[in-house]
């Protein structure tokens, strides 16, 4: 998925500065709730490699999608599921 598919399905970018992490660098990503106590957030900026995102759910390690298509089909599947 690029950073520009991310940005128009609505996901925000979350900006840490390194002052924040002390990590030795500023870095951003992008999150989007889903719904109650569920968020999807992508790789950050450092981590991406040809303008290919993931995202991925701490509530739910398991969920990683790739995709654009990927995503809709999740959204699709929490529509059925009551959050």
């Amino acid at each position: 998925m690029t950073e520009q598919e991310l940005i128009d399905l609505g996901f925000e970018r979350v900006d840490i500065l390194d002052e924040e992490s002390q990590n030795g660098y500023d870095y951003y990503f992008y999150q989007k709730e889903i719904c109650d106590q569920i968020a999807l957030h992508s790789t950050d900026n450092t981590d991406v490699k040809n303008d290919s995102w993931e995202l991925n759910c701490f509530e739910i390690p398991a969920i990683r999608i790739k995709t654009k298509e990927h995503f809709l089909q999740f959204l699709e599947i929490m529509d059925l599921i009551t959050c």
